[in-house]
């Protein structure tokens, strides 16, 4: 009963909406996109902050990269602190698990020093589940699996460090369908050369160029696939005044050629970014003052600007207050609709999103173990990405349609935390977002009040023990769909290089959707073994 009204209930609110074969029938979605505390394995890539580099030194080894960003996973407490109690970073790393519903977790990481000049990484990762879940049109048999292996190899000239990185991806999942769709194989593969100078005068830089492609199977006809091609350029430039109050003077460029073959509707194009900005130290203040420029060949407006300013002042050792103002233009490429939802349907290019301006004041408080971040702002966004969830009678399927349409947020929020050297870590965080937006129904992604609770002790030298508790409502909100979420886990390390943990994840059995029209998976319990070596 409680699954047909929903369904009666998204299916009033839908009937302007229209799809890729005929009119859509149905809409229900609450999206999982609020994790104060992670503390399950993710995949990230590194960006350095390089203009806080203002000593003159010689840049960090990590490059920018951000044509084609090498993946790192973080767990079990860090990358580099592995095991609870562990004396020394090894260079090595694996850890596998197995639990309910056919669930995998299984990690890789090893650094090998070639030469005090010369560095090598491997990053291995494949996690994943294959169980029955509930979903918008009734319990189906869901799978997906996740892997993917990243690496790079650097080397350290005397005046700049030169670098060469490359990743490959597969997921392999089915829709919720009675089409078949066992086919849905989809790949991702970049390759990248990366710099950065090592001079101690005033002028500095970061340059990098890289190709990556997603192929992806079309929902409709699994025998159709179609790719995404990016071809890409970024780079920094710094010149550093050390004597002065104005420390730097820097511009960074992202320039994207983006070709696509396989996929009517979808037209080439390429996008170009400029970041100029400028650097002031006074005493405890510290002023960023630049702007996001970004010029377009096709596919939305050709020109955008918005401003990039940082402000920050320490009033004494406890307070500090800040405010920035950020903005700038988001290319809605597949690659980035693959990031909000894998069961993405859309026939047609969708234009780029473009935040006006986000603006956000606050202030941190730092009182020996324990700190206090209080912050309110507003932020406008046109053509803002939305994902509803859509139930499609015509072949009983279920995808993650797309959408744009200018939101607007009005947000406040704090953040308590405390450190008790190490041995006992709470933290509690909140936000409440006002949202605006002529399509309400297009809100049901979006949240409304996010609430998250972690704790984690550590008993002795080897046993670590955290709990995790995230609460969400929706600014278009279905109450029983509403986020309710404990996770729980325990790492003990009882051999100098092997380790065990144990993870309950979901353990208040609560159906919220985690991506657009698709549930997370109930509650699920995951044991493994790790080592380092």
């Amino acid at each position: 009963m409680k699954k047909q009204f929903l369904l009666l209930l998204a299916m009033a609110t839908t009937t302007g909406i229209h799809a890729q074969r005929d009119t859509l029938n149905a809409v229900i979605n609450v999206e999982n996109n609020y994790n104060p505390v992670v503390t399950q394995a993710t995949k990230r890539g590194f960006i350095p902050k390089t203009e806080e580099n203002i000593t003159g030194t010689p840049l960090e080894l990590e490059f920018s990269q951000k044509a084609t960003p090498f993946k790192e996973f973080a767990g079990e407490r860090d990358v580099r602190d592995i095991l609870p109690g562990q004396q020394e970073n090894r260079p090595g790393y694996v850890r596998i698990g197995s639990g309910t519903g056919s669930n995998t977790d299984a990690k890789l990481s090893y650094e090998y020093n070639i030469s005090k000049n010369d560095r090598f990484r491997v990053i291995a990762s494949h996690d994943g589940y294959n169980s029955e879940l509930e979903g918008t049109a009734g319990e189906w048999d869901s799978r997906f699996y996740s892997s993917w292996v990243s690496a790079d190899y650097s080397h350290r000239f005397n005046n700049l460090t030169l670098g060469v990185n490359g990743m490959f991806g597969n997921n392999v999942y089915n829709y919720q369908t009675i089409i078949p769709t066992d086919k849905q194989n989809n790949k991702q593969m970049s390759f990248g050369i990366n710099t950065v100078s090592a001079l101690a005068g005033p002028f500095a830089f970061e340059a990098g160029a890289g190709f990556s492609r997603t192929q992806y199977n079309y929902l409709w006809n699994e025998g159709h696939r179609f790719g995404e091609n990016k071809f890409s350029l970024d780079g920094l430039v710094r010149y550093e005044l050390t004597d002065a109050r104005l420390r730097s003077i820097n511009l960074g460029v992202d320039i994207d050629n983006y070709i696509y073959n396989g996929l009517e509707g979808y037209d080439n194009f390429m996008s170009a970014a400029f970041n100029p900005y400028m650097i002031w130290l006074s005493g405890s203040t510290r002023i960023k003052i630049g702007a996001s420029v970004s010029l377009l060949t096709d596919n939305g407006s050709t020109f955008a600007i918005a401003p990039d300013i940082d402000f920050e002042c320490a009033i004494n050792n406890t307070l500090t207050l800040y405010a920035t103002v950020k903005g700038g233009r988001d290319i809605n490429s597949i690659e980035r609709i693959e990031q909000v939802s894998p069961y993405w349907v859309c026939d047609n290019q969708i234009k780029p999103s473009y935040t006006i301006a986000d603006i956000t004041a606050g202030a941190r408080i730092s009182v020996q173990s324990f700190s206090f971040d209080f912050h309110a702002g507003h932020a406008y966004t046109k053509d803002d990405l939305l994902a509803i969830g859509v139930y499609y009678l015509l072949d009983e399927g279920v995808y993650s349609a797309m959408a744009l349409e200018n939101t607007s947020k009005f947000y406040v929020g704090a953040r308590a935390g405390y450190d008790y050297g190490g041995w006992l870590k709470a933290s509690l965080a909140a936000q409440y977002n006002h949202w605006h937006c002529n399509a309400k129904y297009l809100l049901d992604t979006k949240p409304e009040l996010e609430a998250g609770a972690n704790i984690e002790a550590r008993f002795l030298e080897d046993f670590y023990v955290s709990a995790e508790y995230n609460f969400a409502t929706y600014a278009y909100d279905i109450p029983s769909l509403n986020k309710n979420e404990l996770n729980v886990r325990a790492t003990w390390k009882f051999l100098e290089r092997f380790g065990v943990f144990a993870e309950g994840n979901n353990l208040l059995n609560r159906d919220y959707i985690k991506y657009a029209g698709y549930y997370e998976q109930g509650i699920n319990m995951l044991l493994g073994v790790s080592a380092t070596f």
